[in-house]
């Protein structure tokens, strides 16, 4: 039987596999089948296509043959359609594809040359998978972490971290992929520069090139969205509260909108507490604060305004993340120094704990958290055990630590993936692992490096070691301790910390240190938290205390 050439070309080239890839290995096993009882079916040419019938089934074979029709109601690639192809590819005289028959010069199979694929404008694939989707081909190109890939008269790789497997044919678009999405998904663009990758097309010097300058572009962009908001946030504090219109709410609503599509998330969240004041204040909520309004007001504007100005590397800290990222980072030296009960409003409780990375000189968190019943606001003390550690972490406090095959969000957050391996060393004393610049008795600049409101938590954390401590009237309205930390130029740095049922053992813990500071007013106290702003003053969450601190000089 004679076909026309293009078609005949096309049968030629396939074999099993690239028919699994235009269906499923299900739906060619169920046409062979069909095939093994399939007699003398009406074979008709009409130009360019055969069109094959047999019972009530009418198939229309065509190149491509992924767009081959049937007269089933099945939008897929059905088994008639690949029973059709069987059919004609065996009595048409083609023995196999063309890849594997021909051969090179020492006789083996000649590799198949996938012109098409290797034509895909590799910047276009890199604008469809985004910065963020980039940056981690990148970084599993550099760690040597490529997916497997094996090729027939079709690509196939395996993406074990989506989990998903792509099966990349030409054309290109009858590429299929185990999510089932019928478009262009990100699974099959990762798949597409993964073998380009491999085949030597792409290195990472060109992955590099290409991120920058997306990362310029992208930037460019932010920073005049940036500008906009200051445009916007100027306008709003020079008409006034008094006649300020409802309709700021959905003007405010809209920017913090465009900094999400601008990838601005820190000042997309900046925007949506202002909106959620204006709310308060247009409802006539109880809720509502004059200050909180001033203070966002002026966060959001301070923080447009060092994107606008910022350097590109700078730019992209300020900017934040829309969520964490955990990224392998390798063996960690670090140091357990001290964790705290969290309740959060979130639905969940548990503990934080706090790392020193004696090698990267910066703190590390690591949250062990469960959801809660709701009026359920007991303390819970997590009891898992964690990175194959022979005790809890809470047995480990004061401990180094080696944690192998680590993994770290951008904010500082270990992951607590099965991946990683603790090797527990000897316990040490915190004064003998921390070096003297990391204590802070210049509250100056703890000010400059510590304070910044656009750093993540790690980042705001220090031990701050005060020359004298004044403690203040407990608050009893409010339910807040408060105490002055004094440094020897006189600088305060306020300490403050509210009572919560349930995690009230800081509290206990700093009415201790009170009584002892008013019995020995030269004691001195190191004080480990989190430093923030409020208003004009330099404020520290406690997380942990240690009186006897002095004892590193002895």
């Amino acid at each position: 039987m004679e076909l026309p050439q293009q078609l005949a070309a096309a049968l030629g080239a396939i074999d099993e596999d690239y028919l699994v890839g235009l269906s499923n290995k299900g739906t060619v096993n169920r046409a062979k089948k069909d095939l093994a009882a399939l007699t003398d079916p009406q074979v008709e040419i009409n130009g360019a296509c055969a069109v094959v019938r047999w019972g009530d089934v009418e198939c229309e074979i065509r190149t491509p043959l992924g767009e081959s029709r049937c007269s089933c109601p099945s939008s897929s690639i059905c088994r008639h359609r690949i029973t059709a192809i069987l059919w004609l590819r065996e009595h048409s005289g083609q023995e196999g594809p063309r890849g594997e028959t021909a051969c090179g010069e020492d006789g083996e199979a000649a590799p198949r040359r996938f012109e098409e694929l290797a034509a895909y404008p590799t910047e276009k694939l890199l604008r469809q998978l985004g910065v963020k989707q980039s940056s981690a081909v990148l970084f599993r190109l550099e760690s040597g972490s490529l997916p497997r890939i094996s090729q027939t008269s079709v690509v196939t790789v395996e993406l074990p971290w989506a989990p998903a497997t792509v099966r990349l044919l030409e054309p290109l678009e009858h590429s299929t992929c185990t999510c089932h999405s019928k478009s262009f998904c990100s699974h099959k663009a990762q798949a597409l520069l993964y073998w380009k990758i491999a085949e030597g097309m792409v290195d990472a010097d060109t992955l590099k090139e290409a991120l920058r300058t997306s990362e310029n572009r992208s930037c460019e962009e932010g920073k005049g969205i940036c500008q906009a908001v200051q445009e916007m946030l100027s306008a709003q504090m020079t008409t006034g509260l008094s006649r300020i219109p409802d309709s700021v709410c959905d003007t405010v609503e809209r920017m913090a909108s465009l900094c999400h599509t601008a990838k601005l998330p820190s000042l997309e969240r900046s925007l949506r507490r202002l909106h959620r004041e204006y709310t308060y204040y247009f409802n006539r909520s109880a809720l509502y604060r004059d200050t909180k309004l001033l203070r966002f007001l002026a966060q959001s504007f301070r923080l447009a305004q060092q994107l606008e100005q910022a350097e590109d590397s700078a730019y992209q800290r300020l900017a934040g993340a829309f969520r964490d990222e955990y990224l392998n980072v390798g063996p960690l030296q670090l140091y357990l120094l001290t964790e705290r009960a969290f309740l959060g409003n979130n639905g969940y409780s548990g503990a934080v704990y706090y790392f020193w990375s004696c090698q990267k000189h910066r703190f590390y968190t690591f949250y062990q958290l469960r959801p809660v019943q709701e009026g359920d606001q007991r303390r819970w003390s997590p009891p898992e055990f964690v990175w194959k550690m022979p005790c809890t972490l809470h047995h480990a406090i004061h401990t180094r630590l080696e944690l192998n095959g680590a993994r770290v969000s951008h904010s500082g957050k270990l992951s607590s993936t099965e991946q990683c391996e603790a090797v527990l060393g000897p316990s040490e004393e915190p004064w003998n692992v921390f070096p003297e610049d990391e204590i802070f008795t210049d509250f100056a600049r703890l000010l400059h490096e510590r304070s910044s409101p656009h750093l993540p938590e790690s980042q705001r954390l220090a031990l701050v070691y005060p020359r004298r401590c004044v403690p203040r009237k407990y608050d009893t309205v409010h339910q807040v301790f408060s105490m002055e930390l004094v440094d020897e130029e006189g600088r305060i740095v306020y300490l403050e910390s509210t009572y919560r049922h349930g995690v009230d053992e800081t509290m206990e813990h700093l009415e201790g240190i009170t009584e002892q500071i008013r019995k020995n007013p030269q004691l001195r106290p190191m004080f480990f938290g989190t430093v923030y702003r409020e208003e004009d003053k330099l404020k520290l969450f406690p997380i942990e205390i240690v009186t006897d601190w002095g004892a590193r000089n002895e």
